[in-house]
């Protein structure tokens, strides 16, 4: 399989007691800043709901040195970084993303931004109506329901049964004595041994060492905040309980258990259970839920709860024919969990286990510096010490069976959805009926669990060569890929446009991720990976991975197609559009198709048309679109030509074929999917082919984040999901602007987006040339940004839309010579395409 990712690190105490980790990352071209405070929602004075969370969002309100409340928020997005927080029940977190050349400025606003907050009372009172309007956006939320449900079943004496994500009526910046107890919590948390540092760049770990002793040294000192004494979360003496809750939308239930909490042996515990889950063959938990209807994908949580305690939860996603029939399949879980239990290494092969660490270990590595960072950091706050475990060795033996034991009882709580509960309760805080009941007896189950079979992937034959290749295919662009893998990129072009070719690329997009699903348990351990999209009649596949299994992945998911299983097709479309539904609603609009191609789409349309065919109908649309499509291919590193004769009746190879261009004007699509909020795409189209606007663009995305966040959030208070940035897209660049408010008409979204594009041309006129050379160099660094994966992407994006190979060069050199003129100019010309996507 390989060995880790090459990854110098360096871990120390600060003299103020600050932990420090820092990772020398040669490949790197930006630097990755993380912050920890040991200190979460759980802690938060009783007096205050919310404190911890609204802390978290007052810090980027302006600290001293650095005192406009958009200063933050300018000097990230002007430099083209990235910036996000998050707060947790026992840990808040704190993530930059930067040039690596911003490294000291980077640091020192970090700092100042934990240690120096301003906490202005005007500032937090604007801000607390941002985070009433989260909380009205989570009680929409199925996952927060289920939260504030679950709490309602805890020992009262427990902060988690308590209300942390706070609201209006719950945080009274006005109120005496609010802001000195907010300054005081701060001060007791944010210092010293409470704080953890992660630094990751391409800086030498002895410079790493340098700046974060010399900046972050200045951070308030001060000894680790005893750990409270509190009581376990389930009440002593009750019983197992059954919670339904009424959500139309989902078709979801979960488990639930409590158990004793080791951080250095929990998590790799967890992640070989996940694989154990992984597994769909005959006699797997999940190949005997799908094999009965019941369900179709599982995901496990652990949630830490205290020091020593922790919730895990088991949620599986129900089939049609597993709703009502939760205790069987909860029987069916705690059975196999049993059986697992008695003979712990029936788990799985302790070297596919490894094999599945050094994946895991690349996967993390290959991301983007700032999700990688948040990853590691949560990581290591969980495991506590001073010296964190990237990537923990595999539990097993006995250590893995004292693990697995409390799984093998019934669950503490059965938790099920249901379409209408008109007897039920409203949960306290979030809208939602619930209904608790003592869980009765799991049926006895009889099922003959079966060890893993071989696993195909593990030695996969090396396939005699078996023809040329199509001499319009590509053949460059190993360097894309990880040490030792290949990748075949394949795409299939509808040869006519159309309902009936966007329905068919579409399911057969759902058709390969239903049967990657099932494949990944034996594929991951050997870094396969599948990436899908379609779209306008197009269906994209990129497999990777060691070059000697491509042929077996390749044929197992085609499989898929040939099968042509076109009922489990039509579930599947309808299970993408109901997880749409229950998205926020901003994401619920980039999420529609039209908000992904620049051709018209009629999703009624499209749905008309699946319910008009039956089952042998849509197999055959599906199967006849892709034999009459052209198929584009693109092979990096040494891909077996032994993949050629599985295409064979598949498609017919072809070049990739240049991008449709899209009319120009302006149009709006109303979705009427609005309920109690309101949200606003805007979508500016440039024609293909043209690198200077391109370029221009890209410039504007860096130059407008922080005003656009200003104007609409800071200044108006219009909402406080929205976003602005440049999308590259297969048929031409885009500039985004999107906002979601929870008390402002679209109408009113619409206007402000408008006034925000006139403003900022009139002040490009006014641009410094300082500014504008921050932006050149955080656009020009942006080409070559991102994670492994995303880079590829950005490829595979220009190959599709038949961009030329110089295609890069030629974007650097038109970012190397705009001037302000160029800027105006892009934004001008009947050419460009204004596409409104409103939810109303």
């Amino acid at each position: 399989m390989g060995e880790l990712p090459a990854l110098r690190q360096r871990s120390l105490r600060l003299d103020n007691g600050v932990q420090a980790t820092l990772l020398h990352d040669p490949q790197a071209s930006r630097v990755a800043l993380a912050a920890g405070v040991d200190a979460g929602s759980l802690h938060e004075p009783e007096s205050w709901p919310g404190l911890a969370h609204f802390l978290e969002h007052c810090l980027f309100l302006g600290s001293a040195g650095f005192a406009e409340v958009g200063a933050f928020a300018g000097y990230v997005h002007g430099r083209g970084g990235r910036y996000n927080a998050r707060t947790l029940g026992l840990h808040t977190q704190y993530y930059l993303e930067m040039p690596a050349g911003e490294l000291v400025p980077a640091l020192e606003r970090f700092c100042a931004l934990l240690a120096r907050p301003l906490l202005l009372p005007e500032r937090l009172l604007a801000e607390r109506e941002v985070l009433h309007a989260e909380y009205l956006a989570r009680c929409q939320d199925g996952d927060s329901q289920l939260f504030g449900a679950l709490a309602g079943l805890l020992d009262p004496a427990h902060p988690l049964a308590h209300f942390h994500a706070g609201a209006r009526d719950s945080l009274d910046p006005q109120a005496p004595g609010f802001l000195a107890e907010l300054r005081a919590w701060h001060a007791r948390h944010y210092r010293g041994e409470n704080l953890r540092l992660l630094l990751c760049g391409p800086q030498s770990l002895g410079e790493l060492e340098t700046q974060a002793c010399a900046i972050a040294g200045a951070l308030p000192g001060g000894v680790p905040v005893p750990a409270p004494a509190w009581p376990s979360p389930w009440p002593t003496g009750q019983s197992p309980l059954r919670l339904e809750l009424e959500q139309p939308k989902r078709r979801r239930m979960s488990l639930w258990w409590l158990l004793a909490h080791i951080p250095m042996r929990d998590e790799p515990a967890l992640e070989r259970l996940r694989q154990a889950l992984q597994r769909s063959d005959a006699g797997s938990l999940f190949g005997v839920l799908r094999a009965r209807g019941l369900a179709q994908q599982a995901r496990l949580e652990l949630h830490p709860v205290d020091a020593g305690r922790a919730l895990l939860a088991l949620h599986l996603e129900l089939l049609e024919e597993g709703s009502g029939r939760e205790e069987e399949i909860a029987a069916l879980c705690r059975d196999w969990l049993a059986w697992l239990q008695a003979a712990p290494e029936r788990i799985g092969d302790p070297l596919l286990a490894e094999n599945g660490r050094i994946s895991q270990a690349w996967d993390e590595y290959e991301r983007a510096p700032l999700e990688r960072a948040a990853l590691w950091l949560e990581r290591w706050q969980r495991q506590g010490g001073a010296v964190p475990a990237l990537w923990p060795a595999p539990t097993a033996g006995a250590e893995l069976g004292e693990w697995l034991n409390p799984l093998a009882q019934p669950p503490l709580v059965l938790q099920c959805c249901r379409a209408a509960l008109p007897q039920g309760e409203f949960t306290p805080r979030f809208p939602v009926r619930r209904l608790v009941m003592p869980l009765a007896e799991l049926p006895p189950v009889q099922e003959a669990w079966q060890l893993a079979p071989a696993n195909p992937f593990q030695a996969p034959p090396l396939q005699a060569a078996a023809g040329d290749w199509p001499a319009v295919w590509r053949s460059t662009g190993a360097e894309l890929l990880r040490p030792g893998h290949a990748a075949l990129l394949l795409v299939w072009q509808a040869a006519e446009s159309g309902v009936e070719a966007q329905l068919a690329a579409e399911l057969a997009e759902l058709a390969l991720a239903e049967r990657w699903a099932a494949l990944l348990g034996e594929a991951q351990p050997f870094g396969l990976d599948c990436q899908l999209s379609s779209g306008a009649g197009r269906l994209s596949l990129c497999l990777s991975g060691p070059p000697a299994a491509l042929p077996l992945a390749l044929e197992r998911l085609l499989a898929a197609l040939r099968e042509g299983d076109a009922a489990c097709w039509r579930e599947a479309w309808q299970r993408r559009r109901d997880a749409q539904a229950r998205q926020i609603l901003l994401r619920r609009l980039l999420a529609h198709p039209a908000a992904r191609t620049r051709q018209p789409v009629d999703e009624d349309a499209l749905a008309r048309r699946l319910e008009a065919l039956d089952e042998a109908g849509l197999s055959a649309r599906v199967a006849e679109c892709l034999m009459a499509a052209g198929l584009c291919g693109w092979r990096m590193g040494e891909v077996p030509p032994a993949v050629l004769p599985l295409l064979q009746g598949m498609c017919r190879p072809a070049a990739p074929a240049p991008p449709r261009l899209a009319a120009g004007g302006e149009r709006e699509l109303h979705l009427g999917i609005a309920g109690s909020e309101q949200a606003v795409l805007l979508r500016l189209l440039a024609p293909p082919g043209e690198p200077r606007r391109e370029a221009a663009w890209r410039l504007l995305a860096i130059l407008w984040p922080g005003a656009f966040h200003q104007a609409l959030r800071v200044e108006q208070g219009l909402g406080y999901a929205l976003f602005c940035r440049f999308v590259d897209a297969e048929e031409g660049a885009e500039l985004q602007l999107g906002v979601q408010s929870p008390h402002v008409p679209a109408a009113r979204l619409q206007q402000a987006i408008r006034e925000f594009l006139v403003v900022q041309q009139l002040r490009l006129a006014g641009l410094d040339a300082e500014r504008l050379a921050s932006a050149r160099r955080a656009a020009l660094e942006a080409l070559d940004a991102g994670s492994r994966p995303a880079r590829l992407q950005r490829a595979a994006t220009a190959w599709r839309c038949g961009r030329p190979d110089d295609w890069p060069q030629r974007l650097r050199a038109e970012l190397e010579r705009l001037q302000v003129g160029d800027l105006l100019a892009a934004l001008a010309g009947a050419d460009i395409g204004w596409r409104w996507v409103m939810s109303g």
